[in-house]
């Protein structure tokens, strides 16, 4: 599966899932939020039916004013609903009709018309709250007097939900019952939930279609650069190293294209230096070997006699040869950890003091003059491999003895910074510049390339210098000299005390 798939799956998946729940949460809050209004709300009406009812029993004894006209109860159940005149039966009068005995005398002296009955129990309804009237709760009320006989309503009192008494005067004079709109398939109130359930499922199918529209816009969002970065690594493969991502976030893919960017321009790097590397190690070896070849010629043609100076010579060359082949064996072992150190406890500074005794007699040649300074002179040893801290030291005396102008200076300082030794060889004229300084401990670099080679300097030596120290967890710098040249600032970590 491609990653756009998943950012996609994953955005969808996310919002379905939070669309589900909040729906799930507002459903079961809206159906327990709305039950509860409506217990609430027929509860009370309920209870303002049974006190009214209980005024209408108080003023005539008995339940005979419903009997006589069922819309007084329709009146007290019902308030808001609209009168409607009841149609005529048999033999009986409308409305509007004055009541009459059975000699058709009219009775209103001692039966006032229902208008005036309707008109004195005006009173006792009040107002009502219209959540009763959306559900219908007095259709669903039932009357039944004292003996459970229906009055008005359903005949069998037990099949209400809810069976209250009426009371007057302290004793059971009626009874009401009520179908609780919860216990009823078709009620206003399921209805009710049935439509705003639709509406929020009408909602969500709008926020999932927004949803999928916003997944596939992130997930392109989220793929765009990590497609860059795929092409630019397969570039980066075939080798095609001058390749670069262009990115401006700061988030992780951008910190994955500043670190593809940094790996491609140490790959370039390190192609070139691997491409001037092998041109400088064939020209180092073509070189001796040119000058080898053409003496022997030389000799074997006729043209020169094997005499001991030109023997010498060639010796020369040949040990020169030796010395590259030797430094190159030694700097590749050391680049794949082949290269073995013998480390023993040994005092630094003595190893440093006997390679200038050595050296004595090339200073004065080059009529150098050679100075040393100890802040302070305290015995240390480290452990190191002799041969290679030699090697180290001697190589830094060669350098200033070929490249120090005649008749300049070297002083040597030593000093103890906490449990580092630093070792300063400055030499006088001539001095380096910036970049000179930075890279002169490359394979191969020479400040001037004539005059490296004129005093048989291969580029090598500093290179060895560096992976020197670094085996024994020093540093070395290349710093102005206050003498006007060069300083070869040597770090060592040692331990103080005498070799024992």
């Amino acid at each position: 599966m491609k990653l756009l798939h998943k950012f996609f799956l994953a955005f969808f998946v996310s919002n379905l899932a939070v669309v589900v729940l909040l729906l799930t949460a507002i459903s079961l809050s809206l159906s327990s939020d709305f039950n509860k209004l409506v217990n609430e709300t027929e509860d009370k009406h309920l209870q303002e039916t049974i006190g009214q009812l209980r005024t209408l029993y108080q003023q005539s004894s008995s339940w005979q004013a419903i009997i006589n006209d069922v819309q007084i109860w329709r009146d007290i159940v019902d308030p808001r609903q609209q009168r409607r005149p009841l149609p005529p039966r048999n033999n009986q009068p409308t409305y509007d009709d004055p009541p009459r005995d059975k000699r058709g005398q009219d009775r209103r002296k001692d039966n006032p018309p229902r208008q005036e009955r309707r008109a004195r129990q005006e009173p006792l309804q009040g107002q009502r709250d219209t959540s009763a009237a959306f559900l219908k709760t007095g259709q669903r009320m039932s009357l039944y007097d004292s003996s459970k006989k229906v009055i008005v309503g359903r005949k069998e009192l037990s099949g209400h939900s809810r069976i209250e008494p009426v009371i007057s005067g302290g004793k059971t004079v009626g009874w009401v019952g009520l179908a609780v709109s919860n216990a009823l398939e078709d009620n206003p109130a399921a209805e009710f939930l049935q439509q705003q359930f639709k509406t929020y499922l009408l909602i969500a199918g709008i926020v999932l279609l927004i949803s999928v529209f916003t997944a596939i816009m992130l997930a392109k969002h989220l793929a765009a650069p990590i497609k860059q970065l795929i092409s630019a690594t397969g570039r980066l493969r075939s080798g095609d190293y001058s390749s670069r991502i262009n990115s401006s976030s700061k988030d992780e893919i951008g910190i994955l294209s500043e670190n593809y960017n940094d790996l491609a321009n140490t790959l370039e790097k390190n192609q070139h230096s691997r491409r001037q590397w092998m041109s400088d190690t064939s020209h180092e070896l073509r070189t001796p070997l040119t000058v080898i070849k053409s003496q022997l010629i030389a000799i074997q043609d006729g043209v020169l006699k094997a005499a001991p100076e030109k023997l010498q010579m060639l010796i020369e060359e040949v040990d020169k040869l030796s010395r590259i082949v030797a430094d190159l064996y030694q700097l590749s072992s050391s680049d794949i950890g082949a290269l073995t150190y013998k480390k023993i406890k040994l005092d630094p500074l003595k190893l440093l003091n006997q390679t200038l005794d050595n050296f004595q007699v090339k200073f004065a040649q080059r009529e150098l003059t050679l100075s040393r300074s100890a802040q302070p002179d305290v015995p240390c040893y480290l452990f190191a491999d002799k041969d290679r801290l030699l090697q180290l030291f001697s190589n830094l005396f060669e350098n200033s003895c070929r490249y120090t102008n005649q008749g300049g200076k070297i002083h040597i300082v030593t000093r103890i910074d906490g449990r580092q030794l630093q070792i300063q060889i400055q030499d006088s004229a001539p001095g380096l510049t910036e970049t000179d300084r930075v890279k002169i401990f490359e394979r191969f670099y020479r400040v001037e390339q004539s005059r490296s080679r004129a005093h048989g300097g291969s580029g090598l030596g500093l290179a060895l210098c560096s992976q020197i120290a670094a085996a024994h967890q020093g540093t070395i710098t290349a710093q102005n000299s206050p003498l006007g040249g060069v300083t070869m600032l040597i770090t060592l970590p040692v331990n103080l005390g005498a070799e024992q």
